[in-house]
């Protein structure tokens, strides 16, 4: 997850552009003056900073020199009350990537933002040495996990709609990503609308965009993110909350790659990949009369169906291990990993919020984490369908030998790592193991 850096002292104008960054699904600091940016840098790992000229402690523009010696190979996107064409020349020689003039929209905002990460991502993965694609970041190896893969690679080959199902908090935006990143003809940026946080009065103009005049507050001409998704992809997250009189321009958009603007008289084509989203039940919203059968067949030409995390055996376990390193390293703890006393109840247990409860319990250990191990209290396993009755008594050996087989099955049979686990030696191990 990339880091972006907010430097305005316009409080309100801070709180707007960083809410947006984290709705793109970045993380973000912010700084009110020059003084407060350079403190975050000499901490922080930052990728893209955008940089307001009138700071309260001086030229933005000067700042640019100290910023690329705390932070080597940042992306600096400048910000202007004026349209000064002095100014933007002299940013861009200093270092400057590109320039923006207030009052802008949140639209274009999203754009820059989302062409400069995506660029950074595909600077990263063309130096690496072996050709890990987003695809690969998707960790599990149950064989539901597997399968998904495998659709994810044949989606990126063809252009036809994705309608991806899930419970929520299984990684339906994730795997729309990886299609994205791995699509070899995409150019453009990775669009995400949140069908079900959208205004029913304001979501036509936000998709299709509008031309002035269309309504009282139609000021200007405006892009909608359909326009913004141009080649590259527009993910519709629950799509199943899109207002049923919208559904017809987007299934004209599916089938005929055009599209009319709110108050707009002329079509406009674009190319753009429609991934869906969805953890309703669809048939039962057609049988409701609130989703169109005709809109759900153009969506569902590659259905994807993502696995909850109850159903993915030791894959539990693989995810902590990932959040364990990913989320230590943010907070500056040293955690060594899950204590052994809690791997079976971390297997045990039910995850009804799935990856996103997973990620979320992993980071509140390692908050309050004193000792070094993670211990996850208040887990309790699902009940089982037959209650208590027939339940069998299980011998201490028999305990010990299914915990060290799951501590096996977790370090893939790596007996050495198996030992540091269980605390134990390796012989030791070895001897249980006779």
């Amino acid at each position: 997850m990339g880091t972006v850096l907010i430097v305005d002292d316009v409080e309100d104008l801070r709180y707007s552009l960083s809410n947006t960054v984290r709705r793109a699904g970045y993380s973000v600091s912010v700084a009110a003056n020059g003084q407060e940016a350079l403190e975050i840098l000499r901490t922080s790992i930052v990728e893209l900073i955008f940089l307001d000229i009138g700071l309260p402690d001086g030229n933005g523009i000067n700042l640019i020199p100290k910023i690329n010696e705390l932070s080597p190979g940042v992306d600096i996107i400048m910000l202007s009350g004026r349209n000064d064409a002095k100014s933007a020349v002299q940013s861009l020689r200093e270092g400057a990537v590109d320039y923006i003039v207030k009052p802008f929209d949140l639209i274009e905002f999203k754009s820059v933002l989302h062409r400069i990460m995506r660029s950074r991502l595909l600077g990263k993965q063309a130096q690496l040495a072996d050709t890990c694609t987003s695809v690969d970041a998707i960790i599990g190896n149950c064989e539901s996990m597997r399968k998904v893969k495998e659709t994810i690679h044949m989606a990126s080959e063809v252009e036809s709609p994705v309608l991806i199902t899930g419970e929520t908090g299984t990684g339906k935006e994730l795997v729309a990503r990886a299609i994205h990143d791995a699509c070899p003809g995409n150019k453009g940026v990775f669009v995400k609308v949140d069908c079900g946080t959208l205004s029913a009065n304001l979501v036509e103009s936000e998709l299709f965009g509008h031309d002035r005049g269309a309504f009282t507050d139609a000021l200007t001409d405006k892009k909608g993110l359909v326009e913004v998704a141009s080649d590259g992809t527009l993910f519709l997250d629950e799509i199943g909350n899109l207002p049923i009189a919208l559904q017809p321009k987007l299934l004209r958009l599916i089938e005929e790659s055009i599209f009319r603007k709110v108050g707009g008289i002329k079509d406009i084509a674009v190319k753009v990949r429609i991934i869906a989203a969805t953890n309703a039940d669809i048939d039962r919203e057609i049988d409701a009369g609130t989703f169109r059968e005709d809109l759900y067949y153009r969506l569902n030409v590659i259905p994807l169906q993502l696995p909850p995390l109850r159903d993915r055996g030791d894959d539990v376990l693989l995810l902590a291990d990932a959040f364990i390193r990913t989320l230590s390293r943010d907070l500056k703890k040293e955690i060594r990993g899950i204590a052994p006393s809690a791997v079976e109840a971390m297997l045990a247990y039910d995850w009804p919020g799935n990856i996103r409860e997973l990620r979320n319990l992993i980071e509140r250990e390692i908050i309050f984490c004193k000792s070094g191990w993670l211990n996850p209290s208040g887990l309790r396993p699902a009940p089982s369908c037959g209650g208590l009755q027939g339940e069998e008594l299980v011998t201490l050996r028999e305990n010990e030998r299914r915990y060290i087989k799951q501590v096996l099955n977790y370090t893939n049979n790596n007996k050495s790592k198996a030992a540091r686990i269980l605390d134990i030696s390796r012989t030791t191990l070895r001897e249980k193991l006779d």
